[in-house]
């Protein structure tokens, strides 16, 4: 029996991303400020206001993220879609080779040496979230922090080593 099962994850904004766009914004007056002191720009000022009003506007909502995740048939794949515009691959990975997985807890895991580190949840801080480690190809030695649901969880579970799943989700 085939299994497929997809989730969609919604970023919650953080304090940096409120940072980032209060950046922007300073960033996008100073420019427009600048442009009124030089002569040679104030006869195109006003399409220069609307280039910055628009790259702002760009940039801002590009902090808007969303995280898919997909369970089929022992594959499991996250994209990032970008203030759903744009979808970007962000790792694929066989579960078979899922080295850990359990509830995420950021001091279990702050010292060890990963050669990449994914945060694909809900939130910055991983708050509710689960983590898996595999060797993915691509990466290298990977820390994946992720936010799934029930649905997403039974569809993991029976793709995963024996030893793996009784770690994560006890015998049952």
């Amino acid at each position: 029996m085939d299994v497929f099962v997809e989730q969609l994850v919604k970023r919650k904004n953080g304090a940096s991303d409120f940072l980032i766009s209060g950046g922007i914004i300073v960033l996008g007056v100073v420019v427009a400020a600048a442009g009124l002191l030089i002569p040679a720009i104030a006869p195109f000022e006003v399409i220069l206001a609307a280039g910055i009003v628009y790259g702002a506007y760009y940039l801002i909502s590009s902090r808007n993220l969303e995280y898919e995740y997909s369970t089929t048939n022992g594959d499991f794949t996250v994209d990032k879609i970008i203030n759903r515009r744009r979808r970007k691959r962000v790792c694929q990975l066989d579960l078979h080779s899922v080295e850990e997985m359990g509830k995420y807890q950021a001091e279990a895991v702050k010292n060890r040496p990963f050669d990449r580190r994914l945060n694909v949840g809900a939130d910055a801080a991983g708050t509710g979230a689960w983590y898996m480690i595999a060797r993915i190809p691509q990466l290298g030695n990977t820390l994946l922090i992720f936010s799934p649901n029930e649905r997403v969880l039974n569809a993991v579970k029976p793709f995963l080593p024996r030893q793996v799943s009784i770690h994560a989700f006890g015998r049952n």
